[in-house]
């Protein structure tokens, strides 16, 4: 019952809207009792973590595939077309995980947040190790904490705490999630749908090319 539940649950958070979903509606989609419900989730937003966990752990497992690539810049090519055929094929996990009460899901004692740094570290891993071989420049970065430390600077403590691997991992998250935003929601509509896996992996490659140490001289 659990599993249907939440199958039942992860398609109308996203045709319906969370804040328009009760319990009760669920129920009536999978036809038990709301009192049934609430022996296996205490609330909507128990229900929503755990969607979001899963979708998390699926993503994770994807990425995971691509860990046999010896060279980090290629690992990280490779893991972000799998995270768009990820968007792609699970566009309501998609929406879960990043979209709906992204507040609610980013507390710290939540599970799905526990999950969510799992995906995340698959992406500073890569960005360590091309640091470490001399492929990646942490200079990039220079920039976003140089602009931290003027005073007023929002969240400028916090940045300039940062190790230089997880600013750039975030850029390079912020590219992926743009693009596949873009993707799910119909702004590549302009494109022909032959061509939109070319942009997704351009999107990739000029934020990776940011990333590459330039040549010796």
């Amino acid at each position: 019952m659990r599993r249907a539940i939440l199958d039942a649950a992860r398609d109308l958070f996203v045709s319906e809207g969370f804040e328009a979903v009760s319990m009760r509606r669920i129920a009536s989609a999978i036809e038990y009792s709301p009192t049934a419900i609430y022996l296996y989730f205490a609330d909507k937003d128990a229900i929503l973590v755990a969607l979001a966990e899963e979708g998390f752990h699926l993503l994770s497992e994807r990425l995971e595939t691509t860990n046999v690539i010896a060279d980090p810049i290629e690992r990280l090519r490779t893991g972000g077309r799998v995270y768009f055929d990820f968007a792609r094929e699970q566009p309501n996990y998609y929406a879960i995980m990043f979209e709906l009460r992204a507040n609610a899901l980013a507390k710290h004692d939540s599970p799905a947040e526990t999950a969510g740094h799992r995906a995340f570290g698959y992406i500073v891993r890569a960005v360590t190790e091309g640091i470490a071989q001399g492929i990646i420049s942490s200079a990039t970065v220079g920039g976003i904490v140089h602009a931290a430390t003027i005073p007023g600077a929002e969240y400028g403590a916090m940045v300039c705490g940062r190790a230089p691997e997880a600013i750039l991992a975030h850029i390079y998250w912020a590219s992926l999630h743009g693009a596949a935003s873009l993707m799910l929601t119909g702004r590549l509509s302009m494109l022909p749908e032959p061509a939109q896996p070319y942009f997704l992996d351009a999107a990739v490659d000029n934020c990776l090319r940011g990333f590459v140490c330039p040549p010796a001289r």
